[in-house]
């Protein structure tokens, strides 16, 4: 695979563009409504697992900068099963990730053309992101970084807006403050149970580290560029994340916080700005559009991975002129069949019941990365004496607590019946994977392959 493409600031920007997605547009609304002030804590608890998951993720890929990323890593401190697990739950995870992007799209375009059937505009948006992916990874990393410019700029953009109206300039005073935190039930109007019921919801946003992880290995100076990025990206994203929220916590009382669409449309209209409604629709569906981008670029290069070290038939490792694994990037694109399949068949609650089965099988994948770590680091530490150190501290115990946090919001879903699905849909779909990796491993698929 071709290496050095990618400037430390086109990684940043990939980074961002792969995290911030509709989820977080979306997702806020929900975990708003479910906990009321207190959400900040599972943003603020969020962005530390992120953040330790990223750290751990840098360490190994600047000690080892190779292809296929953590899935190689995983395969190389557990064996057969870690390399097999990681690689297969990652590009579930990235599927079910894209057909509920796509899902996203299709619905904020409705948004202009109520009329046209939904399939239609998953089908276009579909068919846009495999063109993409089919450039090859310089084109990618410049496509990502100008619709990543698009949404940090768009989400600065409405904290500083929410900034100015808590000070007065747009709306009314008497109705917007620090106030709206307490007088509505308190910090935790919903109690312990509506701070776990939003934990995930507050998790999701911060999803998608591992298409950076994916995209390192591509970077002029991995041992250099890589612990920037990844201090620039925890950064931008905890930053805009929990600032946008207490402002519009500010702006908006809790309980007034639609959970059918972006929270932030009803924010900006307190500006009277023509046509905010449509700017806003155009961002988000900006958002959506880019992470699904990021999701297909990720689950092709695990699939090429997967085919190069033996989990996988070694016809999907072969790849273009560009660089492109062409056939890993048909086989990904299944997931978007799926979404175009479910889009026709159950257009008014397709995106609930795909979103819903997504956390837990991304979020296993990060326990994974974790215990890779944990297992790994001793090894890549034996071999490199100029080893680079981003956890310095508390370690191993910084990451079996961030297992231990990621564990608990994971089971912090069964207190909510619509997440509860998820929960149960994704630990099937971990036990089939499971069982796969048995029956390849008897039928001696490995070696075959």
């Amino acid at each position: 695979m071709e290496r050095g493409n990618l400037s430390v600031n086109e990684l940043v920007l990939v980074g961002v563009g792969g995290i911030l997605g509709a989820g977080f547009f979306l997702a806020s609304g929900i975990a708003i409504h479910t906990a009321g002030p207190i959400v900040l804590l599972d943003y603020g608890i969020s962005a530390f697992i992120m953040s330790e998951v990223f750290c751990a993720l840098s360490e190994m890929i600047v000690a080892n900068p190779v292809d296929g990323s953590f899935r190689v890593y995983a395969e190389e401190a557990l064996g057969d099963i870690g390399g097999f697990l990681s690689g297969w739950v990652y590009w579930t995870a990235g599927v079910f990730i894209m057909s509920s992007e796509v899902t996203a799209s299709a619905i904020f375009a409705k948004f202009w053309f109520p009329n046209v059937p939904l399939w239609i505009f998953a089908l276009i948006y579909s068919v846009m992101v495999l063109c993409v992916n089919a450039l090859g990874t310089k084109n990618f990393g410049t496509i990502e970084s100008w619709f990543s410019t698009i949404k940090i700029s768009a989400l600065f953009i409405i904290t500083i807006v929410g900034i100015l109206t808590l000070l007065g300039f747009f709306g009314s005073k008497s109705e917007i403050g620090v106030k709206n935190y307490f007088i509505h039930g308190g910090l935790a109007p919903n109690g312990i149970k509506g701070f776990l019921g939003a934990l995930l919801m507050s998790l999701i946003p911060f999803g998608g580290v591992e298409v950076t992880a994916m995209t390192a290995s591509k970077t002029k100076k991995p041992k250099k560029y890589v612990p920037i990025a990844r201090k620039y990206i925890v950064l931008f994203l905890s930053t805009l994340y929990l600032s946008s929220i207490a402002v519009l916590l500010g702006v908006i009382p809790w309980y007034e916080v639609s959970t059918k669409e972006s929270p932030f449309i009803k924010l900006l209209s307190f500006t009277h700005i023509p046509y905010i409604d449509s700017i806003m629709n155009f961002v988000i569906l900006t958002a959506a559009l880019t992470t699904m981008n990021g999701a297909m670029y990720g689950v092709t290069q695990v699939m090429y991975s997967l085919g190069k070290g033996r989990f996988a038939p070694t016809f999907l490792s072969k790849v273009t002129k560009r660089d492109v694994p062409i056939y890993a990037l048909l086989f990904s694109s299944v997931g978007l069949l799926i979404a175009v399949i479910l889009s026709y068949i159950l257009p008014k609650d397709v995106y609930e019941y795909i979103t819903s089965a997504t956390g837990f099988i991304q979020f296993f994948n990060w326990i994974i990365i974790l215990y890779t770590f944990i297992k790994y680091r001793p090894i890549l530490r034996d071999k490199n004496h100029e080893y680079f150190e981003c956890q310095k501290h508390s370690f191993p115990l910084r990451p079996w607590f961030t297992i231990i946090l990621i564990i608990a919001v994971l089971l912090s879903t069964l207190v909510v019946p619509k997440q509860a699905i998820g929960f149960f849909g994704g630990l099937i779909l971990l036990i089939i994977i499971l069982l796969l990796y048995f029956i390849a491993k008897k039928l001696d698929l490995f070696d075959k392959w």
